[in-house]
């Protein structure tokens, strides 16, 4: 899978690590090098991502946002009762885009 189209997946759509591997076919660990990838390359992009970090359910610790897989225990309390990250993408405005010299400003197109 192109790593464009993970973004037309997780448009608005935040999903664990897991449910994307399982929709785009690939393994964990080859989704997580092209999410990381992907998110390096949305600054050039209109687009964010958007990371909820994992978080003990147990004792509510949360973990480093940075990290898309699911920790295997949690440091507090040692409970392996853990929520899985959610990933996503949202839309932001791109930046300020001057019209090019010479462009009429408020003349209507020619029908």
């Amino acid at each position: 899978m192109f790593r464009k189209q993970l973004i037309d997946l997780l448009l608005d759509k935040p999903m664990t690590l897991a449910r994307i591997a399982l929709e785009v076919h690939q393994s964990h660990q080859d989704t997580e090098v092209d999410l990381e990838h992907l998110f390096r390359s949305l600054k050039h992009t209109g687009y964010q991502a958007v990371i909820q970090p994992a978080q003990c359910r147990k004792c509510g610790f949360q973990f480093n946002p940075g990290k898309l897989h699911k920790p295997s225990k949690c440091p507090e309390c040692h409970g392996t009762w853990i929520f899985e990250p959610l990933i996503g993408i949202k839309a932001v405005q791109p930046p300020f885009q001057p019209e090019p010299a010479g462009a009429a400003v408020g003349t209507p197109a020619a029908e």
